[in-house]
């Protein structure tokens, strides 16, 4: 992608000096997020390569989640540096297209994983039996692939263009400060549609299945006092999820559209360009938060019962006189196992 230079009406619907704050702003932010997001994700990978054996099929969207995480968090010094040298990227035009891959992987595989995370306790949480048929990690392996294979398709889209232009006091962006022309031609369109197709319908999905998962715990545990515990902390950590995917990604996609729409004129302001040129900057920080804040839902899933499950499978699920308290048990078991609940 070329830039070209900024004069008359373009130069008004570009965003170059007027977001100074993020000179400040983003390396404050990226800083303690590299250093909570490598001590989190480091001994949350480090935990579940050590426990895979023990229900390796649960574990394949969350390994993909937190490899994820870490792939982002290895690019965080250099979007340090960028902007604390005033959005001077110093790194050269490879750097500049991987800082990119890995930024973007952040922003839409994620939520991605998640969902195929919230769809697969879903079938567990409301068709358990079902759910026994899909135990091999087989399908897991393959939905995954076909995930990395949409990432390296980006990775190609990005390779194949410039990331990099020279704004006109000599300094060199990556992946921002793209001219009108470039936004018209094809930056509009890819940022639209990767907005609603790698978030608002994921997101809706992932909304979907925890809503029907909730009413379900409700209803196998009403008026049980003995699982009154169980139905508040399985409820809370789906609040958690929720919250943190709806604090990190939605406020970016938000604002990323309005943006686009405001640099095609499609909304015609220039007081919201300016504003969404500024808002960018803020909500780029906040999602960069999700890869530290993934490693805290992991473990605020809590007591791990997993090794009761099994137990509980061979004495009455492959049993043919089941009953519904032993059906309702195990949907209880099923959805409190740690390994379900990033």
């Amino acid at each position: 992608v070329s830039s070209n230079s900024s004069t008359g009406e373009e130069a008004s619907y570009r965003c170059i000096d007027s977001t100074s704050f993020q000179f400040v702003l983003l390396p404050l932010v990226y800083t303690p997020v590299f250093v909570l997001s490598c001590l989190g994700n480091g001994t949350a990978l480090w935990h579940l390569c050590r426990t895979w054996r023990r229900s390796s099929q649960a574990k394949v969207f969350i390994i993909n989640l937190i490899i994820l995480d870490v792939l982002f968090t290895l690019c965080l010094p250099l979007q340090i540096s960028y902007h604390a040298l005033g959005n001077m990227w110093v790194f050269g035009e490879v750097m500049c297209k991987i800082t990119s891959c890995l930024f973007f992987s952040n922003i839409y595989s994620c939520t991605l994983f998640l969902t195929c995370v919230c769809v697969d306790r879903y079938v567990a949480v409301v068709h358990p039996i079902k759910y026994l048929r899909l135990q091999r990690p087989l399908y897991r392996v393959v939905v995954s692939c076909i995930i990395w294979l949409m990432f390296l398709f980006v990775v190609m889209f990005i390779f194949s263009k410039r990331t990099t232009n020279v704004l006109p006091d000599g300094r060199i962006a990556c992946m921002e400060n793209f001219s009108s022309k470039s936004w018209s031609s094809r930056l509009a369109a890819i940022n639209i549609m990767s907005s609603i197709a790698g978030f608002f319908l994921p997101f809706s999905a992932t909304l979907t299945c925890y809503v029907l998962i909730g009413k379900r715990i409700m209803a196998l545990t009403r008026g049980k006092q003995s699982t009154l515990h169980l139905k508040k902390k399985s409820l809370r950590t789906i609040m958690v999820v929720i919250g943190v995917l709806t604090v990190s990604f939605l406020p970016y996609h938000i604002i990323q559209t309005l943006h686009t729409l405001a640099r095609v004129r499609v909304l015609p302001s220039s007081s919201l360009l300016r504003f969404t040129c500024g808002a960018r900057k803020v909500v780029m920080g906040v999602a960069s938060l999700n890869s530290c804040l993934d490693p805290i839902v992991y473990y605020l899933s809590g007591e791990d019962i997993k090794f009761e499950l099994p137990c509980f499978c061979k004495e009455n699920i492959t049993s043919s006189t089941e009953t519904t308290s032993n059906t309702q048990r195990f949907h209880l078991l099923s959805i409190t196992d740690s390994s379900y609940f990033l």
